[in-house]
């Protein structure tokens, strides 16, 4: 949970993929259901990266 806040905080003017889906989960649902929304994304993350041993590799934002 704490990781999610500190995505939210930094969110910023940022323009990349994540952080517009980010900005508009909160608009849409509430600060703290986004938040829990992003931990579990991160947790699943996380599991698919233990799960299978690959590295994360962000793809490149699009232009």
């Amino acid at each position: 949970m704490m990781g999610a806040k500190a995505i939210l905080s930094g969110l910023g003017e940022k323009q990349d993929r994540f952080s517009r889906w980010a900005r508009s989960l909160v608009e849409r649902r509430g600060y703290w259901k986004a938040v829990v929304a992003i931990a579990a994304k991160n947790a699943r993350l996380a599991w698919a990266v233990l799960r299978f041993g690959e590295e994360f590799r962000l793809r490149q934002a699009d232009a």
